[in-house]
């Protein structure tokens, strides 16, 4: 009981004082750069989900939005790394004598 005790002070004890300082932060993103490349969140998603169609999404590449073709490429590396991850461990299942249900 007695440890319990002085288990929970001092515990207490070191949350209040850590956080008693002023704790000084640092912005590093409070400057962006308008030349900078910058994500776009639709061509990244068409690119994954349009990874298997990769011969006819090359159709998106004429799309002309800003950042739009950086994104879609970005995406279908991201698709093409997800693919192979879901490959390698329904073949590490399989291998495992288990049954696999990725693979059914």
């Amino acid at each position: 009981m007695r440890k319990n005790v002085l288990f929970c002070l001092f515990s207490f004890i070191s949350v209040i004082s850590f956080a008693a300082f002023p704790v000084e932060t640092l912005v590093l993103l409070s400057e962006v750069d308008p030349e900078k490349f910058k994500l776009d969140t639709l061509g990244f998603v068409l690119g994954i989900f349009t990874l298997l169609l990769l011969p006819y999404s090359l159709l998106l590449l004429f799309i002309r939005k800003k950042n739009f073709r950086g994104s879609l490429a970005w995406g279908w590396l991201a698709g093409f790394i997800l693919a192979l991850m879901f490959v390698l461990v329904g073949l590490f299942v399989q291998e495992g004598g288990s049954s696999s249900i990725l693979l059914y």
